[in-house]
């Protein structure tokens, strides 16, 4: 027999909840009470996430509560990858830090100084072949003499034009000056006094041969090729 006490329906049970003080339990999804959503303001002692932002501001302005930046001498780590565009724009990947452009490093002035120091003894190896070539006699002071007239000339045109050899009109402005200096050089060495020659073959080679360094390598092929044609045109023998 069941107990007595045990309520049978929901009525009962409703009853017997009530009288314990208890709220009843719903059964069903009938007996759950519906009710409007409260529209009173928020509370003001409540902070929000964007309160919360502006108190920690100064913190992440100076990059906590994450890691600092690694700087260029911190190896990366090896899940972290670097993405660099190559002057031919292709894209490529590297898990290491690019290496940093020498340029950079010393400066525009730093640069030209480096290049028009090179091109100088390009120029003072030239002068002293050409000398030898025509049986001249000299003397190093004469020919330190001329590399120093040329030094000043040489850094002013690498530091106008080197900074600036990426761009197409740079390019376009080597080719054409790369093009003339050699077939200015196979005409006056044809045809030309020697004088004439051993005064301007080193100066239009040391500048031929800056042009076509400074090139990409389609312009320096491009240029060196029209030059060709030039010699071969005109019966001049490059050697």
């Amino acid at each position: 027999m069941a107990d007595e006490s045990t309520p049978r329906n929901r009525k009962e049970r409703r009853a017997l909840a009530k009288a314990n003080g208890q709220k009843p339990t719903p059964t069903s999804a009938s007996e759950i009470p519906l009710s409007q959503p409260s529209r009173a303001p928020p509370n003001p002692k409540t902070k929000t996430l964007l309160d919360i932002a502006h108190e920690h501001q100064s913190l992440l302005q100076n990059g906590q509560p994450f890691a600092s930046t690694p700087s260029s001498d911190t190896p990366l780590p090896s899940n972290i990858t670097t993405a660099t565009i190559n002057p031919n724009g292709i894209l490529s990947h590297s898990t290491a830090p690019p290496p940093p452009d020498p340029d950079e490093l010393i400066g525009p002035f730093g640069t030209s100084l480096v290049h028009a120091l090179t091109l100088s003894m390009l120029y003072f190896t030239l002068t002293l072949l050409v000398y030898h070539q025509y049986a001249e006699s000299y003397t190093y002071g004469t020919i330190f003499s001329l590399t120093l007239t040329t030094f000043p000339v040489l850094f002013l045109l690498v530091y106008l034009l080197h900074p600036y050899a990426p761009l197409l009109p740079t390019q376009m402005l080597f080719a054409g000056m790369s093009v003339a200096a050699g077939c200015y050089l196979l005409k006056s060495s044809h045809e030309d006094a020697y004088l004439a020659v051993m005064k301007r073959a080193p100066s239009l080679g040391t500048l031929w041969v800056w042009c076509v360094v400074e090139m990409r390598l389609p312009w320096a092929v491009g240029s060196l090729a029209l030059v060709g044609g030039y010699a071969w045109r005109w019966g001049y023998g490059i050697f």
